[in-house]
């Protein structure tokens, strides 16, 4: 691997360590100390969610025009100044400031988070990019299970605020390093340099084009858009696991923030453990079957947290085992939606199709925190919750399948 990927994979799990410490616990932090019931915490995640989304989108036009580096330094300056001010909003209890932080912190990382990914794309094609992809993901997990299994004792420790502002901390770390170590990848170089810029064996010069081109473009593109929305679909279950899994584990199975917290690094470990050798046993399948085929993973580990609920069958060794089941589905889910984006994007575009996607994935997201949010809190049978959450994955389903047969075989290959 380049040195700058390994540079970038560094300084990722670093500032995912940080982040890590309190992000999975800020849902519980939010029902239990601030007293905010299950369909507020939804209304609050999904409204600061859409305020993100279109800056993401102009996010990826923007790291076609003014490059990736300057915007991955920006993001993890930001990323640790805001989280500063988070944890003296908590340190207050005041929800209103904490709300006002996230949300104008969530503008610049959703605008500058397309720059990541195209900054891997940058260095490879082919099954080089998949396996570049891969060792991000492993040092991105290698970072949250540490990370989030030391949060969990800090949080009981010393605090919710004080962990976040040790996440402050570390997350300035990742900047700094960054600044220091990691060079610009060969896009910002040639964009630099004022030279056209080299992508998959083609050539083309940004002033080309402009931004609102470039919108067209993407709009244009069917097969691209299909594969969007199937990722949506599928993502609207799967997301279910940042916000309404760990409520509904510590809530319903009665699972306490310590186990919760080792559950949590199990999912980081499995990463680390598994995912060089899931990506290649997987390479010269197609992406979109990839796709369906981690969807179906997570269904099956959510039915399973269901009917423990239910029957109240073994709850801490059932949620064991469903965490390391949706890890398998998210180890097989991680490559298609890190790697095709780039695949599908023209020559000069990979950054507009990343933030494009992206888009489309953090609108998926929302989605599922409010609808967990209205399931958890309307629905009695804890089996049930978990049948409507998992039903937009199987639309989903059919809509990749159908794309795949719309895309080149080459750029559907992992």
């Amino acid at each position: 691997m380049k040195r700058d990927l390994q540079l970038l994979s560094v300084g990722t799990a670093i500032r995912t360590f940080g982040a890590a410490i309190y992000n999975p616990f800020l849902a519980l932090f939010l029902f239990t100390i601030l007293h905010v019931d299950y369909l507020e915490i939804g209304v609050i995640f999904v409204g600061l969610g859409v305020l993100q989304v279109p800056f993401g989108l102009f996010g990826g036009l923007w790291t076609d025009r003014v490059g990736r580096r300057r915007l991955i330094i920006l993001s993890l300056l930001t990323e640790a100044l805001f989280t500063a001010v988070l944890a003296y909003a908590f340190q207050i209890q005041s929800l209103a400031l904490a709300i006002a932080t996230a949300g104008f912190a969530g503008i610049i990382l959703s605008a500058t988070g397309p720059a990541f990914s195209a900054y891997i794309a940058d260095w490879g094609v082919g099954s080089g990019r998949t396996m570049a992809f891969t060792w991000f993901r492993i040092s991105f997990n290698a970072g949250f299970a540490a990370g989030v299994a030391i949060g969990g004792l800090l949080v009981t420790l010393v605090g919710f605020p004080e962990a976040v502002a040790i996440s402050a901390v570390i997350i300035g770390m990742a900047a700094v390093f960054m600044l220091a170590f990691l060079g610009p990848s060969p896009y910002d170089l040639a964009l630099r340099e004022g030279r056209p810029v080299s992508q998959d064996k083609a050539t083309v010069s940004q002033k080309s084009r402009s931004m609102r081109e470039s919108f067209s473009l993407l709009v244009a593109d069917r097969p691209a858009l299909l594969t969007a929305f199937g990722f949506a679909l599928v993502w609207l279950t799967a997301s279910q696991w940042s916000v309404t899994f760990p409520l509904f584990v510590h809530n319903k199975l009665g699972i306490s923030y310590a186990i919760l917290g080792i559950g949590l690094a199990l999912n980081g470990l499995v990463v680390v453990v598994g995912q060089f050798s899931t990506t290649r046993l997987v390479l010269g399948m197609r992406h979109t079957t990839i796709a369906i085929l981690g969807g179906g993973l997570y269904v099956v580990a959510y039915l399973m947290l269901g009917f423990s609920a239910f029957w109240v069958l073994f709850p801490a060794a059932i949620f064991l085992v469903s965490v390391l089941v949706l890890t398998l589905g998210e180890n097989l889910g991680s490559i298609p939606t890190s790697t095709l984006p780039s695949n599908l994007a023209p020559p000069g575009e990979i950054g507009a199709y990343n933030g494009a996607f992206g888009a489309f994935l953090n609108t998926s997201a929302l989605g599922a925190i409010f609808l967990g949010g209205v399931v958890l809190a309307t629905v009695a049978n804890p089996l049930m919750e978990w049948v409507v959450m998992v039903l937009p994955a199987f639309p989903g389903f059919v809509l990749l399948k159908y794309a795949g047969t719309r895309i080149p075989a080459e750029k559907d290959r992992a």
